[in-house]
């Protein structure tokens, strides 16, 4: 008698990651030349260590090159929505940046270069920001050392955005008292060369200065309360609701600490392992902070638009 031939019937999981083009594979490569994807147990030692193990599927092999880091935008992966949700961020703030200019540059003969400059330096210090972060989740399958270096730029892409954040909204709050817009701008730019410093200088990048690294990169962001907290004592907080719009703040910090809850949770792809390989909580805290931005810059346009429209600086 003849045995009997079974068919053998794939898996929910295996299904959904061949509907993203996800398919596990130690060797051979995938449709169209892309390599085949790996699992989270088939990378290296180093790579595993730092990144997220409950991300089970669709990781790129080690690449060793350049090209084949940059041809991973033309296929599904795990790193796609990763790069793609500052990629494209990147590129509408570099050119949102001329609109910006130009709209605010026909307002008024009042619209000063200094004015232009603040939102300038807003608009390309989130472009920085938001490209390193693109490069870095490129370029992360590249080498362990090419990994490091992309993530250190990652990390100084947010510290020159913060920076370009704070200097704007301080423009925006002091802009008839240059004197003290000027001192916190120096305080400000102080902090910021400060945490730029200890981010990219080699001998302090061991574990043994992290402590320092933290603290200079703590208190670079919470300088902003110095002039907030002046801006109340001078104007009032009716009237600092106004310049600072206090609403898109709450919204921007709101955005902020969400994503940064999700990204230390590992949430959702820690409660369902291999369920969010594509779209995990690092993509979400992506889709977030570019939210926090955009929020972020539409306060200080209507912030902008009122000090224009209310406030008449009397002549030094």
């Amino acid at each position: 008698m003849a045995p009997t031939r079974r068919l053998r019937v794939p898996s929910k999981e295996s299904v959904a990651r061949k509907g993203w083009g996800m398919e596990d594979g130690a060797s051979g490569s995938g449709e169209a030349g892309r390599p085949a994807l790996l699992s989270f147990d088939e990378m290296p030692e180093w790579f595993q260590h730092e990144n997220n193990q409950w991300i089970l599927h669709g990781y790129r092999p080690i690449s060793g090159s350049f090209p084949a880091s940059f041809r991973s935008w033309w296929y599904i992966h795990n790193e796609t929505v990763n790069i793609y949700s500052h990629l494209v961020p990147a590129v509408v703030f570099l050119l949102g940046e001329c609109y910006i200019l130009q709209h605010l540059a026909g307002k008024s003969p009042r619209v000063t270069n200094t004015d232009l400059v603040a939102f300038s330096s807003f608009m390309l210090t989130a472009t920085i920001c938001f490209t390193f972060s693109a490069l870095y989740h490129t370029l992360m399958n590249h080498s362990y050392a090419v990994d490091h270096l992309c993530h250190r730029l990652d990390m100084l892409g947010i510290r020159i955005f913060i920076v370009g954040d704070i200097m704007l909204g301080v423009h925006i709050i002091f802009w008839c008292e240059t004197t003290l817009r000027n001192i916190y701008w120096s305080m400000i730019g102080g902090f910021g060369v400060l945490t730029i410093i200890t981010n990219i200088h080699p001998k302090l990048q061991s574990h043994k200065y992290r402590s320092i690294r933290t603290l200079v990169f703590v208190a670079t962001g919470m300088s902003v309360l110095a002039p907030l907290i002046k801006g109340l004592d001078i104007f009032g907080l009716d009237l600092m609701n106004k310049k600072a719009l206090t609403y898109t703040l709450v919204a921007k910090i709101g955005c902020l600490l969400s994503g940064t809850v999700l990204y230390a949770m590992r949430f959702p792809e820690s409660w369902w392992p291999g369920g969010f390989d594509i779209c995990s909580s690092h993509s979400f805290m992506h889709i977030l902070v570019v939210s926090a931005a955009v929020i972020q810059l539409i306060g200080y346009m209507e912030a902008f638009d009122y000090a224009h429209l209310n406030i008449a600086c009397l002549a030094s």
